[in-house]
């Protein structure tokens, strides 16, 4: 959270500040590796950043505040430990990491390794031209986003899809709305499909159904797909 320099204060009369992580990660990324491990006294202060966007810290009668915006992004074992709900809301997005199953991909992650270990410029540059259509896919579509039209059946699909698997709070709705939106604009369309809120839906709905603390999101993407097409 940084601190507040007492000595300097009484002394000169005036606040200094040194930064803490919160105040480098404002604009910034902010990553926290096994998120689910922390105190709970540093939850808080991630819960109160998060939903003000502004840090403050308070010492000794002196108070100081700063910006503190950032994209939060968290990666854990859940089988050491879940997050507490209102931290868990507070991510947009769920992706799931698991070894590979199928014989073909699993060798080809062991040969990419090695590949890269053996010589980590050569593989760079045998990828360079994918990543480099890979950047420009994504600032093309950064361009249009703001343009990207979403109907009102999106809106009520979001709704409904909430209702429908019993999740609480609004901050899911916005998130498949917000997320379906990225879709379509990373695809190079003007408006919002059901396919689009399909793939956002299965991004964004997982985490936000656990009702107790070892229970895990389960949500197959085949009867989404039918409740989507219903709706």
């Amino acid at each position: 959270v940084g601190t507040l320099d007492i000595e300097h204060a009484i002394k000169n009369g005036e606040k200094k500040f040194e930064k803490g992580i919160l105040a480098q990660s404002n604009r910034n990324i902010l990553y926290v590796d096994e998120i689910n491990l922390l105190d709970d006294h540093i939850v808080d202060v991630l819960l109160d950043s998060a939903a003000m966007g502004v840090n403050s810290i308070e010492r000794e009668g002196i108070s100081f505040s700063h910006p503190a915006k950032f994209i939060l992004v968290g990666t854990m074992n859940p089988e050491e430990g879940d997050l507490r709900p209102q931290l868990l809301d507070r991510f947009g997005l769920v992706v799931d990491v698991a070894g590979e199953k199928e014989t073909s991909k699993r060798v080809e992650v062991v040969k990419r390794r090695l590949e890269f270990e053996a010589d980590s410029e050569k593989f760079i540059k045998k990828y360079e031209k994918d990543e480099n259509e890979l950047k420009e896919k994504i600032e093309k579509s950064k361009k249009i986003l703001k343009n990207i039209k979403c109907s009102d059946e999106m809106y009520e699909i979001a709704a409904k899809i909430s209702i429908a698997l019993n999740v609480d709070g609004h901050r899911a709705d916005i998130s498949v709305i917000k997320t379906a939106i990225t879709i379509a604009a990373y695809e190079g369309r003007e408006d919002v499909a059901k396919e689009d809120m399909l793939r956002a839906a299965v991004l964004t709905l997982p985490h936000r159904m656990r009702k107790t603390p070892f229970e895990d999101g389960v949500l197959e993407e085949s009867k989404l797909e039918k409740l989507i097409e219903n709706l």
